[in-house]
């Protein structure tokens, strides 16, 4: 449970890694520095691209967290370390790492075969200024998740995949006492930031433009704020909602006191494991359905979250390893990797003919809904300041009890002196 756990968070964190190079005659040796999760997967993908010894690939680990990863990284990529040749990094990070000349694009043959049949909103996540920077390697996104039983008795059918917040939130208030909750992320984290994001996107806005010029002061800001006012304060709210985050949510969704939830697909594979366990569950996880993220306007798609992880090079690869390691970074993020990584680690794919695998479909049965919901996902803001803006952000819709139509507002002058606007 914990590793599924440590794999998902959706939001929010993913495979950070990288790679070493040996200047030395005979097949170029190349390092990935990784996480340490999806050990499985890593290891067979390596086998895979190997296989003709054109190049040899060391797996080295990287510490846990998503902070520690991008600490390292950056000491090795801002000295141009000649040992750092591929590294997988989180999606938030493309921007940063291309604007400091620390990754190389992608030429444009390999751009050519790691756009083939990537899903969009996953290939948005790996490019910077019309430039492709990495490959997608994993991606994902937050559905709806339901109670089928709950929804029945609410009146609403969440399959349909049109519903909004208002008619969500109304329905499951008109639920009992005990199971009216609708879990959403509240908690001051990165989690929050995405859940903000994608709000702002479903109402057709942005946090902030192409050029950095932040865009929460307008209509779709406000609207994102209402959407969360309601969650926490309205008769769905959840007491706890200023701490929620994936595993708290899920908690609350198992447990019956919500009956709605958003999360990542890992909440599927972690259910599916309890009831394999404890049969008094298995009712329970008969019971999930799954659906596209909810709209914020009637009538205008909903724009889910999304997560991931991308592969790129580093810029301190000697030249003459450099066809290499590209080689070597189309390879690990092909089909049949992805689908490894799906299989084994339970995240999902970039590419959208992985979802229709036969295995892949009989394992991950809410596949056509997570395609199509990565596909139309809206990437975080692509700025090189990600981390001053997240936490911006995070600040001022705190605590989502105190969020008004005024907090738009307030969230633009912090995300434009985070950003330097």
């Amino acid at each position: 449970m914990k590793n599924l756990l440590r794999l998902a968070a959706a939001a929010l964190t993913v495979l950070p890694l990288a790679a070493c190079a040996a200047e030395s005659e005979g097949p170029a040796t190349l390092t990935w520095w990784q996480g340490p999760n999806a050990e499985t997967p890593t290891q067979a993908a390596v086998a895979a691209c190997t296989g003709d010894k054109k190049y040899t690939i060391k797996v080295e680990t990287l510490p846990d967290g998503s902070d520690k990863q991008r600490e390292q990284l950056v000491r090795r990529l801002s000295a141009k370390d000649k040992s750092v040749n591929l590294i997988t990094m989180d999606v938030v990070w493309t921007a940063e790492f291309a604007e400091a000349g620390w990754i190389l694009p992608l030429p444009a043959a390999t751009a050519a075969t790691v756009g083939d049949g990537t899903l969009s909103g996953a290939l948005k996540s790996a490019t910077w200024q019309d430039k492709l920077y990495a490959a997608p390697l994993l991606s994902g996104s937050q559905l709806l998740w339901y109670r089928k039983s709950r929804a029945t008795q609410a009146g609403i059918d969440p399959a349909r995949g049109e519903l909004t917040w208002e008619q969500l939130l109304a329905a499951a208030g008109g639920l009992p006492e005990g199971e009216r909750g609708v879990a959403a992320p509240g908690n001051r984290y990165e989690g929050y930031t995405v859940f903000i994001n994608a709000l702002v996107a479903s109402a057709g806005g942005q946090v902030v433009d192409a050029t950095g010029k932040p865009g929460l002061d307008s209509d779709a800001g406000r609207a994102a704020a209402t959407v969360i006012s309601s969650l926490a304060s309205g008769p769905a709210a959840l007491k706890a909602m200023s701490t929620l985050d994936e595993e708290t949510m899920r908690a609350a969704f198992e447990q019956g006191e919500a009956s709605f939830m958003t999360n990542w697909g890992y909440v599927y594979a972690a259910a599916a494991e309890r009831a394999g366990k404890e049969p008094a569950f298995k009712k329970v996880f008969d019971d999930y359905g799954w659906a596209r993220y909810p709209r914020v306007t009637a009538g205008l798609p909903s724009a889910p979250p999304l997560g991931g992880s991308n592969i790129a090079v580093g810029a301190g690869t000697p030249e003459d390893q450099r066809e290499a390691a590209f080689a070597a970074l189309a390879c690990l993020t092909s089909a049949q990797s992805q689908k490894g990584f799906m299989m084994g680690a339970g995240i999902p794919a970039a590419r959208a003919s992985v979802y229709d695998d036969a295995e892949v479909r009989a394992k991950f049965p809410f596949a056509d809904v997570m395609r199509d919901s990565i596909a139309e996902a809206a990437p975080r803001p692509m700025v090189r300041k990600y981390n001053a803006l997240s936490t911006a952000i995070q600040t001022a819709f705190h605590p989502p009890a105190s969020v008004s139509a005024g907090t738009a507002a307030k969230a633009q002058a912090a995300v434009a002196e985070a950003v330097g606007q």
